[in-house]
């Protein structure tokens, strides 16, 4: 019992001690330590774009636009989860005051460290995403010889058609781009 009412009071005399200094003690992911050796990256999973229901042929058009869109709404989110994980992006997954807490060479490793976790799980991704892509060529290859062996087209204006629609569509996200960066509104 008297060892207990001791221990009791060395911890209430070192709480008030650690109360007059009034220092938090930092969390785990500020330390130089954990940026530059233990951080692992975000959850693989969490970082996987849902994937679109891609049927393996489209007969109607509005079925047809509906793939099309959700597609298109895979690519983009896939775009955007590749491009934060760029290595020059290491530096926003950092906290800016664990960065400022290290010296020049922690900084440099920790860099190095997160761009190198982010890389191997941009290549997991990328990987998964192949089979996603593979999935989606095929839908768009049935689907074009669908509607040219029923709209009575050839092959070629087939191809011709689609080509142009490609070209539209970047140029108007070219646009769009462009708008943002002049700074204009965009509708």
């Amino acid at each position: 019992m008297k060892k207990l009412a001791g221990i009791l009071a060395l911890m209430l005399a070192g709480s008030s001690v650690a109360a007059e200094h009034d220092q938090p003690v930092p969390a785990p992911e500020a330390t130089a330590a954990f940026w530059t050796t233990d951080y692992s990256g975000p959850d693989l999973a969490a970082m996987r774009c849902a994937a679109p229901d891609v049927p393996e042929v489209s007969q109607s058009n509005l079925r047809i636009r509906n793939v099309a869109r959700a597609i298109k709404t895979w690519q983009d989110c896939h775009r955007r989860t590749m491009a934060s994980l760029e290595p020059a992006q290491a530096v926003q997954h950092i906290p800016a005051e664990a960065l400022a807490a290290m010296t020049p060479a922690e900084r440099a490793a920790a860099l190095r460290h997160v761009a190198a976790i982010h890389g191997r799980l941009g290549d997991a991704i990328q990987r998964d995403a192949a089979v996603e892509i593979a999935r989606h060529e095929a839908w768009l290859d049935a689907t074009v010889r669908y509607v040219v062996a029923h709209n009575g087209m050839r092959a070629g204006d087939a191809a011709l058609r689609r080509n142009e629609q490609f070209a539209r569509a970047a140029r108007a996200d070219e646009l769009l781009q462009l708008r943002i960066a002049a700074g204009r509104p965009v509708r």
